[in-house]
C-alpha cells in the first residue's frame, strides 16, 4: 500500500497480482511511461530459488519486458550468499534478464 500511495503522487500506478496468461505476477508498476514487474517469493532452498527464476522470466516475456524484479525474502543473509544469489540471470528462453534482490526480515542480520 505504501507502493501505491507514493507513486500516485508522481502519477505512477501499482497494479497487484496482474494475470499475465501463466499465472499472475505479484506486482506491474506502471510509471514514468516505463512498465516494471515484480515477483515476490520466499526463499527456502536452491530448487525454490531456480524455480522462481524461471517463473519471473516467463512472467516477463509474458508483459513484453526485457527485464524483471524478483524479491526473495529470507530472515538471514551473509555477504558470501548474497554475491552467489543476487547476480542477474539471463533466460535464453525468454530473453528475459532477472534481477534477484534479498529482503532480509530477521530480526538479526548476519553479515
Amino acid at each position: 500500500m505504501y507502493l501505491v500511495k507514493f507513486l500516485q503522487g508522481y502519477d505512477g500506478r501499482v497494479y497487484p497480482e496482474f494475470p499475465t496468461g501463466n499465472g499472475q505476477i505479484d506486482l506491474i508498476i506502471n510509471y514514468a511511461g516505463q512498465v516494471y514487474g515484480l515477483e515476490v517469493k520466499s526463499f527456502s532452498t536452491k530448487h525454490e530459488y531456480d524455480k522462481g527464476l524461471k517463473q519471473a522470466a516467463r512472467y516477463g516475456e509474458k508483459l513484453g519486458l526485457t527485464e524483471i524484479t524478483l524479491g526473495l525474502f529470507v530472515e538471514a543473509v551473509d555477504e558470501a550468499n548474497r554475491k552467489k544469489y543476487e547476480v542477474a540471470y539471463h533466460d535464453a528462453t525468454t530473453g528475459v534478464t532477472v534481477k534477484p534482490v534479498f529482503v532480509v526480515i530477521g530480526s538479526r542480520r548476519v553479515v
